[in-house]
């Protein structure tokens, strides 16, 4: 089993911070790879990021100070060697011929152990920032054929597609060591994309998938698709986000599921589709409309204080109980475990207990607690 850590790779930290919490991991010999996100804005709104909700926020003046991760990619693989890299993107934001390009640098800087993975995009990273915001599964579509042109061709090829047309298009033949391109996420379109054209695919439990029995499904159905499409699902990898709180005791976890971030966070992500809280049983309250899904509608910082306010007094501990992996390092590998248990070939497990303690250094012997016990599943 893989392990892969999360990685907050925040501009308010010194990179020295980033590249000692890379060699921790990687000191350690349970933890694999690190993830990078490419996030030009955090899930966070601006009323709640507070000294008074996160003690974060006294060295952080904000949550979207976030790094470009093809950058930062670069500097850990050159202070950690042998570290594995899993950078997320989207197929909307970045050109797919660049894009390309910049998987095949870092695979080369990495030797091969470089994964990108793509989701839809979202659109507090698209709308912003003049980006579009409806175009997602066939820009997907488009990025992943090319992939696969520029990963087979020997020489200029040409590609017509619903967004990118290509003519005489090549980035040279020397692709000694090759990246990996994932899907990211969940959705029919999504999934049939993946099946295509990607190496792997990389979803969240339980946000996407709140059960294990869903979660094998979903991927037995993935493979099953490869099959009929003519591609081996032997040479397919499947990894799974964990989000947690790891916490010490019932004590803590009451604590932390009072706090206003964990329960915005639970309310607009704790289940990608809302109208899924209906079938966790009689009282439990959308915080949300039943059609609201975060990746079309979540832009934090268009948000009202009153609209902030409602999410966060929606979600009562059982929301978040339910949302979350949660308890110590070995409870929440045991609750992983289910999830874990068929088709899946790498985990990456979150933390959010530092947004209540702001104890970031425990997050990291946390993570390295967890991770050494899922490479046991």
């Amino acid at each position: 089993m893989e392990t892969v850590a999360s990685l907050w790779a925040d501009r308010h930290f010194p990179i020295g911070a980033i590249t000692d919490q890379c060699r921790a991991v990687h000191g350690s010999g349970v933890v694999d790879a690190v993830l990078i996100p490419d996030q030009l804005a955090n899930f966070i709104p601006r009323q709640l990021w507070t000294t008074e909700n996160t003690p974060l926020a006294q060295m952080m003046g904000d949550p979207d100070s976030t790094s470009d991760p093809f950058v930062i990619g670069g500097y850990v693989a050159a202070a950690v060697p042998g570290l594995g890299l899993h950078l997320t993107t989207d197929a909307v934001r970045r050109p797919p011929a660049e894009l390309i390009q910049s998987m095949l640098t870092l695979a080369n800087v990495t030797e091969g152990n470089a994964v990108l993975q793509v989701g839809g995009g979202e659109v507090k990273q698209t709308k912003p920032f003049g980006h579009p915001t409806k175009q997602g599964p066939s820009r997907m579509k488009d990025l992943f054929e090319i992939y696969r042109r520029v990963m087979e061709s020997d020489g200029p090829f040409d590609y017509e597609g619903r967004r990118w047309t290509f003519k005489n298009a090549y980035l040279g033949g020397a692709r000694q060591h090759k990246p990996q391109i994932w899907g990211l996420g969940a959705g029919p379109d999504l999934f049939e994309n993946t099946a295509a054209y990607a190496d792997g695919l990389a979803t969240a439990v339980k946000m996407a998938f709140p059960t294990a029995e869903e979660t094998h499904e979903a991927i037995a159905g993935l493979r099953k698709r490869m099959g009929e499409l003519g591609r081996d699902p032997a040479d397919f990898r499947v990894q799974l986000w964990a989000t947690a709180l790891l916490v010490d005791d019932e004590e803590q976890f009451e604590q932390a599921a009072a706090n206003p971030i964990i329960k915005y966070i639970t309310g607009t992500l704790g289940r990608i589709e809302t109208w899924r809280w209906a079938e966790e049983g009689e009282g439990m309250a959308l915080p949300l409309s039943e059609d609201w899904t975060y990746y079309r509608y979540l832009l934090p910082y268009g948000m009202s204080d009153s609209e902030v306010q409602a999410v966060v007094d929606a979600i009562t501990p059982e929301h978040v109980r339910r949302a979350w992996f949660i308890g110590t390092p070995e409870e929440v590998a045991k609750q992983i475990e289910p999830f874990a248990a068929e088709g899946v070939d790498s985990i990456c497990p979150f933390d959010y207990l530092p947004i209540w303690n702001g104890d970031t250094e425990g997050a990291v012997r946390r993570m390295i607690e967890l991770c050494g016990l899922l490479k046991k599943l």
